[in-house]
């Protein structure tokens, strides 16, 4: 009975260390140094990638074509979704990037 009470025990510290283990929030990365200016598209895709690919991909943006006024209007709402995510400078990037790419013409 001492020995399955001592296990117990243990294997609830080491479930409960486990549990407060992946809680922990990362802080976040340290900017990157100052790089040469990419062409539009490039870090227009590249913020896309990093600022919206995080809840969705480039496919679910694919199978669609919409004006520039209609990018900017859903870049705009998923600005909303979380405060300081996408900067205004940002979302203009994203937003001449899915109207050269999936804008329609």
């Amino acid at each position: 009975m001492r020995v399955r009470s001592m296990i117990l025990s243990v294997l609830s510290a080491m479930l409960l260390v486990f549990a407060i283990g992946c809680a922990k929030q990362e802080p976040p990365a340290p900017a990157a140094p100052a790089a040469a200016p990419a062409a539009p598209a490039a870090d227009g895709k590249t913020l896309f990638d990093t600022k919206c690919g995080v809840c969705h991909g480039i496919d679910r943006t694919t199978v669609r074509t919409e004006t520039k006024e209609k990018w900017a209007s859903i870049v705009k709402d998923m600005q909303g979704k979380k405060a300081d995510w996408i900067s205004d400078a940002e979302a203009t990037k994203i937003v001449d990037y899915l109207a050269a790419e999936h804008g329609k013409k």
